[in-house]
């Protein structure tokens, strides 16, 4: 199976500082690839890197095979690739259904975007059942099924999440990532950054550990739990 997102070579930083080196990644369709690795180590420079949201970067990015290097962060949603920063991004002044408007924008016909809104709702009885309820009401983890919802009705091939499970309380935790498992049930591919470790491999197809601005390891996440080398950095144990 093709890739949806394909990285090669790529290179990025801030004010002349160097942060990714060189990284080389593919995602595939219906595919959870997770990124883990020490604070600083570049994992959330990789996700703003690849939508465009870094001043100096080298290499070369492809979607579907098609070379989206050079598109800014609007062109790049346009295109398929969708990305959900650490920081919560909803507008808390606004409902959850007007959330939901305000992420279907780019839909001109009011029926077809009625329509979406209804479909995205009936995934998440949650916000269904409080779609009229102002969004800066909700806890952190209904803030963050909010946020994808909304990134569903751009129907985006890949999604990027940057630390989906922050601060959170464990339940919380436990319903974000049933939410990530339904996007790959859906198809779609996922690229996330996490701290979580443990949760986050266990639900991932692969991963990949970062340090230092580089994919040291890529392997299969079931293989990765075991690994020596995550357990004794990641995961705390000797």
């Amino acid at each position: 199976m093709s890739p949806i997102l394909t990285i090669e070579d790529l290179s990025a930083g801030y004010g002349g500082r160097a942060i990714l080196d060189g990284v080389n990644l593919q995602v595939h369709p219906g595919e959870i690839m997770t990124i883990i690795g020490h604070n600083g180590a570049g994992k959330s420079t990789l996700l703003r890197a690849v939508f465009n949201l870094v001043p100096s970067r080298s290499g070369r990015i492809s979607l579907e095979q098609r070379d989206v290097w050079a598109l800014p962060s609007d062109r790049l949603l346009l295109a398929g690739i969708a990305y959900i920063p650490q920081h919560r991004s909803v507008f808390p002044r606004l409902t959850i259904e007007e959330n939901l408007q305000m992420g279907g924008y780019l839909v001109r016909d009011k029926a077809v975007l009625a329509d979406c809104i209804a479909r995205v709702l009936d995934l998440f009885p949650i916000l269904k059942a409080r779609a009229g309820q102002y969004a800066g009401l909700m806890s952190g983890g209904e803030q963050r099924m909010l946020e994808i919802a909304r990134t569903l009705l751009q129907d985006p091939k890949l999604i990027m999440l940057d630390e989906p499970s922050i601060g959170l309380a464990p339940k919380m935790v436990d319903a974000v990532f049933d939410n990530v498992r339904l996007l790959r049930a859906q198809g779609k591919a996922i690229l996330m950054v996490e701290q979580n470790v443990k949760k986050a491999l266990s639900i991932s197809d692969r991963a990949g550990v970062m340090e230092l601005g580089s994919l040291r390891i890529q392997d299969q996440a079931s293989r990765l739990i075991d690994d020596e080398r995550v357990v004794r950095l990641y995961l705390g144990k000797r």
